[in-house]
Order: C-alpha cells, then structure tokens, then sequence
C-alpha cells in the first residue's frame, strides 16, 4: 500500500513537471529565438534573412522567410519566425517522445516526455585542463543559433519511427500509409538541412545488400519500395551538392576532400565525441542491449556513428573550410540520441534492484553523468543568451 502511495506521488510529481517544464522551455526559447531573429544575439539567423530576401538561399526555411517578409513588415516577420522557431523547438519534444515510445514502450509515457525535455538541455561534458569547449572544439547538438538544422532536427526521430515500421514489415507487406508518410518525413527533413541523409541512406544502402544477400534476394520487391523511398531525398541531396560547389567565391573554389588524424589529434577527436554523448554511450551500452527493441537502438547509434565518421573523415575545402558544415547531421541526431539514453536511465532506475550494490552503482554513475550534461547545457544557454556568443 505504502509503495503505491509512493508510486502515485512520484508520478504525479513528475506530471507537474513535464508540465511546468514545458511552458517554461516554451516561453525562454521564444524569448531567445526572437532576439537572435533581431540580431540581438549574435546567429545565422539575420545572415539567413538576408540571402533569403536576397533569393540566394536555399532550402525550405528561406521559403519560410520569404513569405512571413511578404505578409508583413521586419518586426511581424521577425516576431513570426521567432514564434516559430520556439514552436518547431516544442514540436522537437513531441517528436522525440514519439521515437521514445515506440523504442522503450514500456517506460512510462510521463517519464519518455521528461526523458525528451531533458534531452534539449544537455551539453558536452567538460575536461579542465584538455577539453573545455562547449561549441569550439566538442560535440554539442543543441544549439540554437543554426536556424537549418534547428527544423530539420525535429522530423529526425519520427523519420526513425517510420522507417522501423517500414523495417518491420520487411518480409510481409508494407504499408503505403508508413512508405508515403516516411518519404515525405525524410524529404522535408533533408529540404530543410541534407546532413541527416547524408548519414541515413548510406546505411539503409549497406542494411539493403546485407538482407539481399542474407535472403538471396527473396524480398527483393520489398527492397526496392524500401530504397525508393530516400530516392526523392538523395535527388535533393545532389542538388544541394550542385549548388553549394558550383561556383568560387572569393576566388576560392570549395570541394570534398579526405581528412586526416594521427596519434594525438585523433585521440583528441575520439574525446571530443565521448564527452558529447558520454550518457547515451554508456546507457546505450548498459541498458539498451536489455531492451526489447534493442535493434531499434543499434541502428539509431549506428546510423549517428556514420554521421560521426563522416564529419571525421570528410571535409570540406576552400571557403567552406572552417564552417563544419559536415558535423550537423551527428548534430541533428544529437536529441534522439539523448531521449532515448535518457529513457535507458530511468528503465535502469526502473529495474534496479536495490539489494544489489551493483545495480545501484550503475544508476548513480548514469545520474550524475546526466546531471554533468545538464548542467554544461544549461551554462550554454545562459552564455548564449547573455551575448557571450555561441563560440564557447
């Protein structure tokens, strides 16, 4: 009796704060979004504002801007895309719920919502002395001057939830309804910022031939429809390809070219990610294996692991050089890869058992690495709203 008492209250304490925590996220992202749209904290935004006024910008944020200038003057326009900006942030904490509850269905659904909250706060942990950078030189996925990936980001989980649908139903029939729904998800995802496909459709092209080989090509149908429906994206992804590498400017041509790390640099860089998603590498590893639909968490890891590489190992040159504009795509990934290690935190506080030293150790190491990512995120956004820049 006294333990469902306990349960209740719990519970209930969690309730009212999703609730609190979700009005109060909205209004602060509101408020911060509208001074970077004013040019009040320095962003891409204003930059974005202009090329698109400018028609030299491409992709689907710069037809948002079009037409909110076209209704009416700079400060509606302004108001309007910061009003939408802190909407498509809020929309991020149900989509992220949505992926939450189809991996880790049995978690309470009021516990996945705080788990996809909590996931938009967190930050890189820090290294005194090696690694103290927030932005510069460290893995950080939630960040809020980059308007682009900021929409793009938030059709990343539920492009996931489909596509397991799509995958589950590999050797049967799939459904049109989840097929059309996930090719327009993962369009509009890639029309707002490529990155995210640039690591998705190379690992759907390799999990293709491996169940064409596996199965000898008796789904082959089911492949094809399966492979078709990144067509639409990967076209996209050519175009922007043709667009951003076509012309000089400056005098100065930018192209794809191989990175490489050696000996220190590379153990440097492998820090770098580490400490970005200490808490998802260590849950995932922990916890997710127990899972029912612990295939589900692979390839969601696996997919930011591409992600990852790529932006390791593939860069860009002349006046792209320093943008690292191949990082967003691990970056877009970054709040799925947070809700659901957050979500394994609390089935493993779920589950343990606290007559085993053992299994509360392991709840405690995962707590206070949470807490260290909250707190580096929440001294981020401080220092981003205090005009401190986002080179931190």
């Amino acid at each position: 009796m006294m333990d469902n008492i306990r349960n209740r209250r719990r519970l209930m304490f969690v309730k009212t704060l999703c609730v609190m925590l979700c009005v109060l996220l909205a209004y602060k992202w509101q408020r911060t979004f509208f001074n970077v749209c004013t040019g009040g904290i320095y962003s891409d935004v204003p930059l974005h504002i202009q090329l698109a006024l400018g028609r030299n910008d491409y992709g689907l944020s710069s037809y948002i801007i079009r037409a909110l200038y076209a209704i009416g003057d700079e400060h509606f326009a302004q108001t309007a895309l910061s009003l939408i900006l802190a909407a498509n942030h809020v929309a991020g904490i149900f989509t992220l719920f949505a992926l939450v509850c189809c991996v880790l269905p049995e978690l309470n659904r009021w516990y996945a919502f705080l788990a996809c909250e909590l996931a938009l706060l967190c930050g890189p942990w820090l290294i005194p002395g090696y690694q103290m950078g927030v932005y510069i030189g460290a893995h950080n996925g939630n960040l809020y001057h980059n308007m682009t990936v900021l929409f793009s980001r938030t059709f990343v989980p539920l492009c996931f939830v489909f596509f397991f649908r799509i995958r589950d139903n590999r050797h049967g029939k799939i459904a049109l309804s989840d097929w059309l729904i996930f090719t327009a998800l993962f369009l509009v995802a890639t029309l707002f910022k490529p990155n995210y496909a640039f690591a998705f459709i190379p690992m759907l092209a390799a999990m293709l031939v491996w169940d064409f080989v596996k199965y000898r090509g008796r789904y082959l149908k089911n492949e094809i429809i399966t492979g078709l429906s990144v067509v639409p994206a990967g076209l996209s992804c050519i175009w922007s390809y043709l667009v951003l590498f076509a012309d000089d400017f400056a005098g100065t041509k930018s192209e794809l070219a191989l990175g490489i790390y050696m000996g220190m640099s590379l153990i440097a860089l492998a820090v770098m990610f580490i400490r970005g998603l200490l808490l998802p590498i260590y849950t995932f590893t922990v916890q997710g294996r127990k899972e029912k639909n612990a295939r589900y968490i692979g390839l969601i890891a696996l997919c930011d692991l591409i992600a990852i590489l790529e932006a390791s190992f593939i860069v860009e040159t002349g006046y792209r050089a320093t943008d690292g504009n191949l990082d967003w795509g691990s970056l877009a990934i970054y709040p799925s890869m947070f809700a659901i290690g957050i979500a394994l935190l609390f089935r493993m506080l779920q589950n343990t058992d606290k007559s085993k030293p053992g299994d509360i150790a392991k709840a405690a190491v995962g707590i206070i690495m949470l807490l260290g990512h909250l707190a580096v995120g929440v001294y981020f956004y401080h220092a981003f709203n205090s005009g401190l820049s986002y080179f931190v």
